[in-house]
């Protein structure tokens, strides 16, 4: 083995490339080299955050990529992950106090916030995640987000809805119910909290299930789009309400 003495290049792009060519030969050519490097520092750059540049109350955490798609078996150590900035606590939170709110109303508003946080970061926090920074069961925290949801008529961007995952309403058949009424994208996008990108996504993934309805059997639809069985379900649904409604009109006129 060759002693390490000095490395071409500059910089960790030169301490990378170095590395390769040393330990790494037969890893491509130097065109394959340079795109690893690439990638490798990419991805050191998206996952190092400086905590001194962290307001106070923030705290680092990972959580599931929003674009992850699940899986039967799938753990957790096998999921693409994204580091997210949360604020634990908030200046937000002392108001709420000051105001006569009470403790369960105020966490209420964290657990609501740090799922909203984790999303616009691209991630999705689970009810165990909200548990383990706030300090409480993650029974209390999934009371505590069906409770803000009836209260606010919204649905919390978690992981249970945005993936999917057990008998959660997912938001995604909450927006595509509004798109069936002909609200527009912008307001879906105001009602719902998401934003209009995300809304436009799941228009389109309903409207390809709308596509493929009456040619596949379900269980095909969602083996061909990558989508679960649940949510092609809801979204079949969904069309066949919508269906009967025109059968009704038309029987009418």
């Amino acid at each position: 083995m060759k002693s390490v003495t000095s490395s071409p290049g500059k910089g960790i792009q030169g301490e990378i490339k170095y590395l390769l060519e040393e330990q790494y030969s037969f890893v491509g050519g130097d065109r394959v080299q340079h795109m690893l490097i690439d990638d490798l520092i990419r991805i050191f750059q998206q996952y190092s955050r400086d905590p001194w540049n962290l307001e106070m109350g923030e705290t680092l955490w990972f959580a599931v990529h929003m674009d992850e798609k699940p899986g039967p078996g799938k753990k957790l150590a096998q999921m693409r992950v994204v580091p997210v900035i949360l604020s634990v606590t908030h200046e937000d939170d002392k108001k709420l106090r000051a105001n006569g709110y009470s403790a369960k109303e105020v966490r209420r508003y964290r657990v609501a916030r740090l799922l909203r946080e984790a999303y616009h970061q691209k991630g999705v926090l689970t009810q165990a995640d909200v548990a383990e920074l706030i300090g409480v069961s993650a029974g209390t925290i999934g009371k505590d987000i069906r409770e803000y949801q009836a209260e606010h008529g919204v649905i919390l961007p978690y992981r249970g809805t945005v993936h999917d995952i057990g008998p959660s309403l997912t938001h995604k058949k909450v927006i595509i119910e509004k798109f069936l009424q002909n609200i527009p994208t912008p307001d879906i996008a105001r009602m719902t909290q998401h934003t209009e990108e995300a809304c436009d996504r799941y228009i389109k993934s309903f409207k390809k299930v709308r596509m493929l309805f009456g040619k596949m059997k379900q269980f095909e639809i969602a083996r061909t789009l990558e989508m679960s069985e649940r949510l092609v379900q809801e979204y079949v649904r969904l069309i066949e309400g919508q269906e009967h409604k025109k059968e009704e009109v038309n029987h009418v006129s």
